[in-house]
């Protein structure tokens, strides 16, 4: 029995038909989604259990690898904790999963592969069924995998949704289809390997994009997904299109040792997207967890203080830091005056550098020691006087509330800068780079040079600072760092004091910090196109 539905994506009846073989597969005028219609009753689709069977444990190497690619790709985005396969056969994924430390969970509808999941592979955690079938609580998991999965859903947004409320606010979810619109697929046409009976639709990078911004997802990394089988595979593959190439079977029969050699390659014809939860008002009530589901930890906060003939200016910003502040550190860059003399008569802990290294410099050698002394959020304040440091709680909080994994006290909320003394200039010349930097970003900040902000020690582990500048373009450096790495920021407003003993940047210094922040831009645009650039890795 077969039943004629609407497009998944935009709900519209209007489509053209793309191949009319044993199912007829169209593709919608409005939004462009390829899809069975009328669509199989999932019930009467052929599944061929042996074969599954088969090709699992015959593939079990490359699966394995395979699985190791995503894995790896999930540690860039310093993911870890709690992961959910959907779809998981028998439990190839998960068990490398488990072999790095996470805590792994699956769901899969087939009785074998469940039964060879907990009884070969030690995974107990595996419900068999759906999705809907899992007793799941709302943001459950840290990581939801949907791997070669949504394609034969009968209702992808539906399960898009029920998804998008088992992830943590912060969580990730990481899904691989085959691409419609791929070279391979437009050579092979209705005879590409991607077609297929137990197929229900088919995407490609805009429509699977579209439909996961549909159901409250932004997409992070949209990739082409290479797979890793034996070269008797590829090569049975190959036979089942062009039986000309028998050769390559009768080669492979007088060389078995190269039978079950790996080969990985990619063609381009497999989407991989990595996304998490939308930030929307519609979705607020799933980003914020009610406190008793928050988890509670004690965190040491560290105040560092890159210090540059700050002496006349030390004993007041000192003073204003709030009392419960579990550490101080200044570092003073060779300083001409007595601040390092005056720090220590102040309790704090000093390291001086025997030769002037620069702001950019400086800041290392404070995140290096504050590390060090195993600090969990890092407070960043100019001992100058100029920005306030009583603000402090306010400038961690969202880090304590796991919401941010950097927060900037920002010169420009609420007329800060200007009401604070800011040069008019510098405001301006402020303004112009800031949207310059938000539009090639593709984030959204108020400034990006104030000298008060905040870092969890997650931000500063997980980018590499040390391969910043020594100047004052490692502000901006680091940022771009943190939005490569899939960080997340927050501001809040600051007053700040322009006096003639605050340290302030002159006016061709200036000119060359802007430079060098369209040279960090022009870098950041290069590694986005594929162009290794080590800073960012």
């Amino acid at each position: 029995m077969s039943v004629k539905v609407l497009c998944n994506l935009c709900g519209a009846d209007h489509y053209t038909v793309v191949y009319d073989i044993d199912v007829r597969i169209v593709k919608c005028c409005k939004c462009g989604l390829v899809y069975v219609n009328p669509q199989p009753d999932p019930g009467s689709m052929p599944i061929d259990r042996a074969a599954m069977v088969d090709f699992y444990l015959q593939q079990e190497a490359g699966l394995r690898q395979s699985a190791k690619s995503i894995l790896n790709f999930l540690k860039k985005l310093d993911k870890t904790g709690r992961i959910l396969d959907v779809g998981c056969a028998n439990g190839l994924f998960l068990h490398e999963a488990k072999k790095l430390g996470w805590e792994v969970y699956g769901v899969e509808p087939s009785s074998w592969a469940v039964d060879y999941a907990v009884k070969k592979l030690d995974l107990p955690n595996i419900t068999p069924g759906a999705l809907k079938d899992a007793d799941y609580p709302a943001n459950f998991f840290d990581v939801i995998i949907f791997k070669d999965v949504i394609e034969h859903l009968p209702d992808p947004k539906q399960a898009l949704e029920q998804i998008r409320h088992l992830l943590k606010p912060s969580g990730v979810i990481c899904c691989n289809t085959p691409d419609v619109d791929s070279l391979v697929a437009k050579v092979f046409g209705s005879k590409w390997w991607g077609i297929s009976q137990s197929h229900l639709f088919y995407f490609n990078s805009q429509s699977l994009n579209a439909l996961f911004k549909a159901t409250g997802f932004v997409p992070l990394k949209t990739r082409s997904h290479g797979r890793t089988f034996t070269l008797n595979h590829w090569i049975y593959k190959i036979l089942a299109y062009k039986q000309g190439f028998g050769f390559l079977r009768s080669w492979l029969d007088k060389k078995p040792a190269w039978a079950n050699r790996l080969l990985r390659i990619n063609v381009g014809d497999q989407i991989e997207i990595y996304a998490r939860k939308a930030r929307e008002l519609k979705y607020l009530h799933e980003l914020e967890l009610p406190p008793e589901a928050q988890e509670q930890k004690s965190m040491k906060v560290c105040v560092v203080l890159p210090a540059y003939n700050a002496a006349s200016t030390l004993k007041r910003t000192v003073a204003d830091i709030p009392p419960d502040i579990d550490q101080i550190i200044l570092v003073d860059d060779c300083s001409k005056d007595n601040t390092a003399e005056l720090a220590r008569s102040l309790g704090l802990k000093v390291f001086v550098h025997e030769k002037n290294r620069g702001y950019g410099g400086n800041q290392k050698t404070c995140y290096k020691n504050a590390l060090a002394d195993g600090a969990d959020i890092v407070v960043m304040v100019h001992p100058d006087y100029q920005y306030d440091p009583t603000s402090i709680p306010q400038l961690i909080e969202p880090i304590l509330a796991g919401r941010a994994d950097a927060v900037f006290g920002s010169r420009m909320m609420k007329g800060g800068a200007l009401e604070g003394g800011m040069p008019l200039w510098k405001h301006n010349a402020n303004i112009l780079l800031t949207a310059l930097e938000n539009v090639c970003l593709g984030i959204y900040l108020t400034e990006y040079h104030s000298g008060f902000r905040a870092y969890s020690a997650k931000y500063l582990k997980n980018v590499n600072y040390e391969a910043n500048s020594d100047g004052f373009v490692f502000d901006t450096e680091i940022i771009v760092q943190g939005v490569v790495k899939y960080m997340k920021f927050e501001e809040i407003p600051i007053r700040t004091r322009y006096f003639d003993e605050a340290s302030s940047i002159k006016l061709w210094p200036s000119i060359v910090y802007g430079m060098n922040i369209l040279k960090t831009l022009f870098k950041f645009f290069l590694y986005k196109w594929g162009v290794r650039i080590k800073q960012f890795e």
